[in-house]
């Protein structure tokens, strides 16, 4: 057993370096680490049959380490502390809709494709953070595994199509182009709206904070009367 949740972890540590090495050379969301390493583990598992519920167990230490990371956020909360407090209303006001517009469309969406009354409890949690969203999916009753393919198909999206809103809406003031990387992109919009300046990457990490307070809220709002819907 030892052996094998070393090995995974190798392997996981591995792939990842591996898809860092190709990310450096490619540019582009499809060589990103966040899709190749996964895919590579996919790939892995239907070529060798592994069993994955035992890879999962085996590699359970990335998914506990996501909580301590989590903790990190503050930092740049931190730097940038005067900015955000001075603009409490505006950022609370766009968070709060932004999650119940995420919320809404989730389900909505689930209902319409005929995904199931699982799919749109496990959706509802898919805008905010894969940690909070996850935890938060379990208490509802979801499969926490779909949320989190829920959380990066998201967060895929909000990266990809971020620059383009931006340019399309010609958003330039800092704080609004990290509310919406951060609400609409989670972690991996952190990470993009760092690259475009301090402040921005700093609201985009309160977006991600604030906003998942925000949608825990919401869900147990609106989850009685989605659980009368899907009845």
């Amino acid at each position: 057993m030892i052996l094998w949740k070393t090995c995974s972890v190798a392997v996981t540590l591995a792939l990842y370096w591996g898809a860092k090495r190709i990310s450096a050379k490619k540019a582009g969301l499809l060589f990103s680490p966040a899709i190749l390493a996964p895919l590579g583990i996919v790939l892995l598992v239907l070529l060798f049959d592994l069993p994955f519920a035992r890879y999962k167990e085996a590699t359970s230490l990335f998914a506990d380490m996501l909580d301590v990371v989590t903790v990190a956020f503050a930092i740049p909360l931190y730097r940038n502390w005067p900015i955000l407090a001075a603009n409490w209303r505006m950022i609370v006001g766009s968070l709060a809709l932004g999650s119940l517009s995420a919320v809404l469309a989730g389900v909505v969406s689930t209902f319409f494709l005929g995904l199931g009354s699982e799919a749109a409890v496990s959706v509802i949690p898919r805008s905010i953070t894969m940690p909070v969203a996850v935890n938060l999916s379990k208490a509802l009753g979801g499969e926490p595994e779909l949320t989190a393919a829920f959380v990066m198909l998201t967060s895929f999206a909000g990266v990809f199509l971020g620059p383009k809103i931006i340019k399309r809406m010609r958003l330039q003031h800092p704080l609004a182009v990290g509310l919406m990387y951060g609400m609409g992109a989670h972690a991996l919009g952190m990470a993009k709206a760092f690259e475009r300046g301090d402040v921005e990457g700093s609201s985009a990490t309160l977006a991600v904070i604030a906003g998942a307070m925000i949608t825990v809220v919401w869900a147990y709002v609106f989850f009685p009367v989605v659980q009368s819907w899907l009845l």
